[in-house]
């Protein structure tokens, strides 16, 4: 192998967890999302995420991980900015955090398929440091703060925020 060839290899191994298929958390009642031992949010995590959480203090905060070359991320966002909507009133918040692409792209593709009254904030992490402190290693992942930023549930693969049983355990696990 030539040494050029084995810096392109290199530089690509990050993503291969990305890549790989996420598994799917379902339990017997419906929900998707995996309840997890509260935790503080990772050391090292990105400044300017703990910067955008401290905006937010006292509410519960969804962050989604995705990419615009991933598929299930593309067909969750609708859905999540519903979410959003629809939680609004109740004290939560929804932020992307866009992995390993364009900027762009990504503004492109929010613009083009979000109405502009459910846009969603986004924070760029073209090296990946926030998706690996916060385990992120495939798309879509999706982490959920209680109102002390405490991870409380966690979720893996394209979720339908729509559906009656989302609601149900984002409301028994925030407050």
């Amino acid at each position: 192998m030539r040494r050029r060839d084995f810096f392109r290899l290199a530089a690509a191994l990050p993503l291969v967890g990305l890549l790989s298929p996420p598994p799917a958390f379902a339990a017997a009642d419906g929900a998707v999302l995996k309840p997890v031992a509260p935790r503080r949010m990772p050391a090292g995590a990105d400044l300017r995420l703990a910067q955008l959480l401290a905006q937010h203090r006292g509410k519960a905060v969804v962050i989604n991980f995705w990419a615009t070359w991933c598929e299930p991320c593309r067909e969750e966002m609708p859905s999540l900015a519903r979410l959003a909507t629809r939680w609004q009133a109740r004290g939560l918040v929804v932020l992307t955090v866009a992995v390993a692409d364009n900027a762009k792209r990504v503004e492109d593709f929010l613009w083009e398929t979000l109405p502009e009254k459910q846009a969603l904030p986004v924070l760029h992490d073209h090296e990946q440091t926030i998706s690996r402190a916060w385990g992120a290693r495939a798309l879509p992942t999706t982490v959920v703060l209680d109102r002390r930023h405490r991870v409380v549930l966690r979720g893996m693969g394209a979720i339908d925020w729509d559906a009656p049983a989302i609601d149900q355990q984002i409301t028994r696990f925030i407050n």
